[in-house]
């Protein structure tokens, strides 16, 4: 199964979220799931959050399933992100 990692950002310590990020795309793996990571999306206009959010949420619909890491709650783009997997029914875990 196709799983697209969601959490917070915007705002973070880069190396902490890499080192998240990292860590989910271990545990997804060793559950047998391929793991897609906002960090890893090509943006092609990276400065710009609202062509970023929408490559991610792209991404996101072409899983079959999200898992939401701690935090999410209070991101605007991991709401964003929460919505769309809802509206499109895709499978929603919280945490790992």
């Amino acid at each position: 199964m196709k799983v697209y990692i969601s959490l917070p950002i915007t705002g973070h310590d880069i190396e902490e979220v890499e080192a998240r990020c990292i860590f989910a795309k271990a545990v997804l793996e060793k559950k047998g799931h391929t793991p897609v990571s906002p960090l890893d999306i090509d943006h092609s206009d990276p400065d710009f959050y609202e062509a970023v959010i929408g490559t991610d949420i792209t991404a996101l619909l072409c899983c079959d399933a999200v898992v939401f890491l701690e935090g999410w709650e209070t991101s605007r783009g991991c709401r964003l992100e929460h919505a769309a997997a809802e509206i499109y029914g895709k499978k929603m875990m919280f945490e790992l």
